[in-house]
């Protein structure tokens, strides 16, 4: 057994580091929405289970065969989750997963029978570009990114953290292995990806939307990271795929609240959430000032990294500026439309009485809570032991978020007005 376990898994530090990450979102997850789980509990922590097994399969093996199991095992459990709340949605899901499994599987033959007898680094073009469009499906690289607002907008929110925080990243994870010394095509990818899921989250005001398109927007950084194929872009986008599985899943696990507290998926619905959720309304600002590159989250130090990464491409570069820009203007915008509005209407007066609909229990508050400051944590942590390989700049990062944010404020209100009418 030892033997089998040496010679088919890799237990290195970036491997449990990615564990660990799975793990925790899935463990808080678990937690903040056993509540909301009417029937059939035990059922669904079964599958918990089994989804447990297959990403740890998928992150840790260097076995094709087992590759495709843990694979095809996440799409399974994760389809059955879906089924949970609405059993055709999870059909329509699965079909689609399983039509990129059907490609991926050709591709590790195809892998295979060209001498790639292990998980690893593949050099011909061709072959990388039936990997991306094999794990593009499953991770929703640009082209096969449809089914992610078409889904994330009939899921539970339970789902789409998962899926968000956890199974898309799976592709990159896969990617990263794959594709070592870089991939012009997933520059480009990654760029438009950035722009459009950006520019969608601002158009929208639906908020499992709008954290859709923003992970489609932010799997536009960890593609051109993975792109840039040097060693900034690698450990920038490691640390990308964690923060974003943290701030994401945190970010959908209290949507789950929030929604349960207005009945509505409506930003505009959404009033004196400052008030009526207080940790829920902490855990959503530190996540999205992670999603924005403040200094001192460990968004800031995985999107410096990627940014330096393509310095070398003075327009990449500009780009990937205008793609920040983005990401604080749709931020902005959400947290003005569900907090800062009404508070500063209010003369910022926390003392107002608020009549609540939902209110999250001690353990659905700790799951969020928890994960937001480890955002700061991991920040530290990466400086600690990144420090003296990198110079993450934080002073002059400081002036150019408030740059970001500055730019994102004046233009927030036509944004918001056009949305709202």
């Amino acid at each position: 057994m030892q033997v089998f376990i040496s010679n088919n898994f890799i237990f290195n530090n970036i491997n449990i580091l990615f564990l660990s990450t799975g793990f925790l979102v899935t463990f808080f997850t678990l937690i903040s929405n056993w509540r909301k789980i009417k029937e059939y509990r035990s059922l669904f922590f079964l599958v918990t289970v089994f989804f447990v097994i297959s990403f740890s399969l998928v992150v840790t093996t260097n076995n094709w065969f087992i590759f495709m199991i843990g694979w095809e095992l996440a799409t399974l459990t994760t389809s059955l989750m879906l089924a949970w709340d609405n059993k055709n949605i999870a059909w329509e899901y699965f079909v689609i997963q399983f039509i990129g499994g059907s490609f991926l599987i050709l591709t590790v033959l195809t892998a295979y029978t060209n001498g790639y007898q292990n998980v690893g680094e593949v050099k011909e073009f061709w072959l990388q570009l039936m990997f991306i469009v094999g794990l593009g499906v499953k991770s929703a690289v640009i082209g096969f990114h449809f089914w992610v607002p078409y889904i994330y907008k009939q899921a539970s929110t339970a789902f789409c953290a998962l899926s968000s925080g956890l199974v898309a990243k799976l592709g990159y994870i896969s990617l990263l292995k794959i594709i070592v010394n870089g991939n012009r095509l997933l520059l480009y990818l990654g760029l438009i990806m950035i722009f459009y899921g950006g520019i969608k989250a601002l158009e929208e005001k639906n908020y499992k939307l709008i954290l859709a398109y923003s992970s489609i927007s932010q799997f536009g950084f960890i593609t051109l990271a993975i792109g840039s194929g040097n060693i900034y872009g690698y450990y920038g986008a490691i640390l990308h795929i964690i923060a974003h599985a943290l701030a994401k899943s945190t970010l959908f696990n209290g949507a789950g609240s929030w929604i349960k507290e207005f009945k509505s998926n409506s930003i505009f619905d959404f009033k004196r959430c400052e008030l009526r959720q207080k940790i829920n309304a902490l855990s959503t600002i530190l996540s999205f000032l992670s999603l924005m590159a403040f200094p001192f989250f460990i968004g800031y130090s995985s999107k410096h990294l990627i940014k330096y990464s393509l310095s070398a491409i003075p327009m990449f570069e500009f780009l990937l500026h205008l793609g920040s820009i983005l990401t604080v203007a749709y931020s902005l915008k959400i947290l003005w439309v569900i907090i800062f509005k009404d508070l500063k209407e209010s003369n910022f007066n926390f003392k107002t009485k608020v009549k609540s609909n939902y209110q999250p229990g001690i353990l659905e508050n700790i799951s969020i809570l928890i994960p937001a400051l480890s955002l700061i944590l991991l920040a530290v942590t990466t400086n600690i032991y990144l420090g003296h390989q990198f110079d993450f700049h934080y002073l002059s990062g400081l002036t150019t978020t408030a740059i970001y944010l500055v730019v994102a404020y004046l233009i927030r209100f036509p944004i918001m007005s056009r949305i709202e009418h």
